[in-house]
């Protein structure tokens, strides 16, 4: 059982974060199946790291992350036809999806910040698909799932799905906030993904580190635990990384994305127009620094969601075979000003700590692994160029290719134990800073050898 103490400092750490915006996950397609297909690949070997094999340390001077698979067509058919599952929620009234967005704003039941976002995004999506060298992805249905979206949209207007009325973390809809309970409403998970493959240049994209992906799915099979520790770009990392992961690897490794636990801000269950993407994911939600302090008088009610949020995640590592992702660094990369690139932010050792932390507490860091990620997502849902601000943020969409590469896991880093007091706590710190860096040169690492086309 957590301690209160444990619970209250593990929350100020999450705090301390500002942690993601989140889409939605992937869904199985049997015209997938490839046998066998990622273990045929070499080796995965990255930088001078300390790396666990089994429960023992070792050194190794390895070499650069080459293993690389690209896909020789592109693997999923683009839908030129709304489906039925996704029909019925659309109303037959013969208007087209602009005119029934500016209707429902008449109506009240949308915002005019909901109709510029929804109709300028819908605009951007037909031209970047138009640009698109790839044919086929210039026959997806854009309008009928916008269509779909505005009604989504819709609906949480009427019912919002959290963090409303006089509760302040709001009515729980959905257990453990993830999207199996909503889904025998819609099944948000498979709209999402159908949105986003036709915006990715399957022919470029890459997936780096297939047996470490292997390795990582004999671990959860074996019900160990598995973290990654990656970088954040951009609001549909969570349709990027599931996209990848299946389309890339197979069936087995969409598998391992759909059953992923995301940690979340609280604010991607609070916007409308991304909630219908949020609820295809399995996630647990936090209030981050900034927006724990916004409200003095709801701090406490804040602090107590967060250690609850903690708790959860604790009970799965404590179950075994969970899946989690998280991004130490606290936010999006975004295209700095002066250079014009798009480089990842350094990884905060608290972030990283708090995690463990939560596996000791539950009987379970021996059998929680951590790895790098790497994800170069940018240019396919660039974020704005500032952060924060007011809900609502326009969304622009590129035809683009996308990079994911996973990083050979790194163990614990051996301390004194002959050594007290400041010195052994300066030597903890120690630790935890070089364990952090470690997961970020490795993540950087891959990552330049996979953002190319991101500059």
């Amino acid at each position: 059982m957590f301690s209160r103490s444990i619970l209250a400092g593990i929350a100020l750490a999450m705090a301390a974060t500002d942690v993601m915006g989140f889409a939605p996950t992937a869904t199985l397609s049997p015209s997938l199946a490839r046998s066998g297909r990622a273990a045929s690949l070499p080796a995965v070997v990255g930088r001078k790291s300390l790396l666990r094999s089994g429960n023992a340390l070792r050194m190794t001077a390895t070499q650069p992350n080459t293993n690389t698979y690209r896909p020789a067509t592109n693997p999923s058919a683009i839908i030129e036809k709304l489906p039925e599952e996704y029909a019925w929620i659309v109303p037959d009234d013969g208007l087209t999806v602009k005119e029934r967005i500016k209707k429902y704003v008449e109506d009240g039941d949308l915002t005019e910040a909901d109709q510029h976002i929804l109709v300028s995004w819908l605009d951007n999506f037909i031209e970047a698909l138009e640009k698109a060298p790839v044919v086929e992805a210039k026959k997806f249905c854009v309008a009928d799932y916008f269509s779909t979206l505005a009604e989504l949209i819709r609906k949480e207007r009427k019912r919002p799905h959290y963090f409303e009325g006089t509760d302040v973390t709001g009515t729980h809809f959905e257990k453990y906030n993830s999207h199996h309970e909503d889904s025998k409403f819609f099944d948000y998970q498979k709209f999402g993904i159908d949105v986003t493959r036709p915006l990715i240049d399957w022919e470029k994209s890459v997936v780096r580190g297939a047996e470490n992906l292997q390795k990582i799915k004999a671990q959860l099979d074996a019900g160990d635990n598995v973290v990654f520790c990656s970088n954040h770009q951009s609001e549909s990392d969570t349709h990027c990384y599931f996209t990848l992961m299946e389309d890339q690897m197979g069936p087995e490794f969409g598998e391992i994305a759909r059953n992923t636990v995301f940690i979340a801000g609280e604010r991607v269950l609070r916007d409308p127009i991304v909630v219908p993407f949020s609820r295809g994911c399995s996630l647990l939600t936090v209030y981050s620094k900034k927006h724990i302090d916004s409200e003095p008088e709801l701090k406490a009610a804040k602090m107590g969601h967060n250690g609850k949020t903690m708790k959860q995640l604790g009970a799965f590592f404590a179950k075994g075979g969970t899946c989690m992702w998280f991004a130490p660094s606290g936010g999006r990369d975004r295209r700095d000003a002066d250079t014009g690139k798009v480089e990842p932010a350094p990884y905060d050792p608290n972030a990283i700590e708090m995690i463990r932390q939560v596996a000791t507490q539950a009987g379970a860091l021996e059998k929680t692994h951590f790895y790098p990620m790497s994800l170069a997502t940018h240019c396919i849902f660039p974020p704005p160029t500032s952060v924060g601000g007011a809900y609502g943020e326009e969304r622009v969409v590129n035809f683009v290719p996308l990079g994911l590469a996973v990083g050979e896991e790194i163990g614990d880093i051996p301390i004194d134990e002959s050594l007290e007091g400041a010195a052994k706590k300066a030597e903890i710190k120690k630790s935890r800073a070089t364990r952090a860096q470690m997961l970020f040169d490795m993540m950087k690492s891959d990552y330049d050898a996979i953002k190319g086309f991101e500059q």
